[in-house]
C-alpha cells in the first residue's frame, strides 16, 4: 500500500506567477485492488498572450499508434512513448486572434502569395502527373504553392479545388471570429506562435525559414523540452491529449462512436461500425461548440485539422521518450476536419502535408514545453 507521505509526495502540483491567472483543478482517481495504486490528473490552466487557454497536461507512458487495429500502415506498430508534461491550448486558434496578429504584425499568409494562376495551374499539372518521378512532382507542386490561394472542399463533389482568392479570411463559407482560422499553412502557424512568444517577452520557438526548433538560446535542438517559447504540440503530444493522457479511445472527444452531434464532420458519409450516420457539414463551427474531452480540451475530433510541430515518418519498433522527427518529406496534420468522414476522424488517423500547403480546414493550437 502506497502511505499517505508517499502520495503526498508522488503528486507535485506546480504553481504559475499570479499574473497568469492561474486555476489549479485537480482530480484522483484512487482504485484500491488489495493495495492501493494511485493516480492523477492535474489540470493547471493559464491564459497566453493571445488568449489561449493553456492547459497543463501531465506526462506520462502510452502506447501510440493505432490500438484498435483498423487504420493504415503509417499509423503501425504501436510503440511506447513517455512524455514530459507540457501546456496545450484548450481551442484552436479563432479567426478573431490570428486577425489580432495580422493587424499588429502586418503578416500575410502563404495563401496571400503573388497571383499568377497561369503558371500555378502548370506546376500543379505537373504535381499530380502519376507519370513523373515522385521528386519532380514533389517540387513542381510545392512551387505552385509559392503563388497564392487555397485549396477548398466542395461538399458535394467530396473533392478539393483550388481558388486563389481563398484565405483565412475568406475559406469559401460564413464564419465568424469565434470560428477556427483556416486556410493556414505550417508555416503561418510557426510564425503565429512566435508571435505570441514574443508578446509574452519569450524566445521563439522556430526558425521558420529552415523550419528548424529553437531551444532558449535560439540553437536548433530536437529536445522539445528545452523550448521555452509557445510552439505547436508534437504528433505525441497531440495524439496522447486527444486520448485524455493516453486512454484506449478512438475519438479525440472521449468516445468509440462518431457522431454528427459531438464533433464537427460529414458524418453522412462512410459504413464504419463505429459511425452513427448524421447531416453532412458545409463549413466549420465555432469553436468550443461542443463538449470537451476528459482533459478541457475541444475539437480534438474534427472541426479544423491542426499542424503539429514535426515531420511524418514513419513510427519506430523502440520506445520513445519526448520524440520529435525534424525530417521529413512533410510536415503531420492530425485530428480531422469539417468535410473528412469517420475514419479521419480517428486519433491514430496522420496526414503528411507540405509546410507551405493549406486548405479550408488547415488550423492549429498553441503548446508549450512545461519548466
Amino acid at each position: 500500500m502506497i502511505g499517505a507521505m508517499a502520495f503526498i509526495d508522488s503528486v507535485r502540483f506546480r504553481f504559475l506567477p499570479r499574473d497568469l491567472n492561474t486555476e489549479l483543478v485537480a482530480l484522483f482517481l484512487i482504485v484500491c485492488l488489495g493495495g492501493c495504486a494511485i493516480a492523477a490528473t492535474t489540470q493547471d490552466r493559464a491564459v497566453a498572450p493571445d488568449g489561449s487557454r493553456m492547459i497543463l497536461v501531465l506526462g506520462g507512458a502510452f502506447s501510440m499508434g493505432d490500438v484498435f487495429a483498423e487504420g493504415e500502415d503509417i499509423e503501425q506498430p504501436v510503440h511506447q512513448v513517455t512524455l514530459a508534461p507540457f501546456y496545450l491550448a484548450d481551442a484552436e486558434v479563432s479567426v478573431g486572434q490570428f486577425r489580432r496578429f495580422v493587424a499588429e504584425t502586418e503578416y500575410r499568409t502563404s495563401a496571400e502569395g503573388p497571383l499568377n494562376r497561369a503558371a500555378q495551374d502548370s506546376l500543379i499539372r505537373i504535381g499530380v502527373n502519376p507519370e513523373l518521378p515522385l521528386e519532380v512532382r514533389t517540387a513542381a507542386y510545392d512551387a505552385a504553392l509559392s503563388f497564392g490561394g487555397c485549396a477548398w472542399w466542395d461538399p458535394d463533389r467530396r473533392s478539393f479545388d483550388f481558388d486563389e482568392h481563398v484565405n483565412w479570411d475568406n475559406p469559401r463559407f460564413e464564419q465568424t471570429d469565434a470560428h477556427p482560422a483556416v486556410c493556414l499553412s505550417w508555416e503561418d502557424a510557426a510564425s503565429y506562435a512566435n508571435w505570441v512568444s514574443e508578446l509574452d517577452a519569450l524566445p521563439p520557438a522556430y526558425d521558420v525559414e529552415n523550419g528548424m526548433l529553437l531551444d532558449a538560446e535560439g540553437n536548433a535542438t530536437t529536445d522539445i523540452t528545452k523550448v521555452t517559447g509557445y510552439r505547436l504540440p508534437n504528433e505525441a503530444e497531440w495524439e496522447y491529449a486527444a486520448r485524455e493522457g493516453g486512454r484506449v479511445v478512438r475519438f479525440g472527444n472521449g468516445t468509440d462512436i462518431a457522431r454528427g452531434g459531438d464533433a464537427v464532420f460529414d458524418a453522412d458519409v462512410g459504413d464504419y461500425a463505429y459511425l452513427e450516420r448524421g447531416s453532412q457539414r458545409r463549413g466549420t463551427s465555432p469553436i468550443r461548440s461542443h463538449s470537451p474531452n476528459a482533459l478541457g480540451l475541444f475539437d480534438m475530433a474534427g472541426n479544423a485539422w491542426e499542424w503539429v510541430s514535426d515531420f511524418l515518418a514513419p513510427y519506430p519498433q523502440d520506445p520513445q521518450v519526448n520524440p520529435y522527427q525534424p525530417a521529413g518529406r512533410g510536415r503531420a496534420v492530425r485530428g480531422g476536419r469539417w468535410g473528412g468522414d469517420a475514419f479521419e476522424l480517428r486519433t491514430a488517423k496522420r496526414f503528411q502535408w507540405q509546410a507551405n500547403n493549406r486548405c479550408d480546414a488547415s488550423g492549429f493550437r498553441l503548446a508549450r514545453s512545461w519548466h
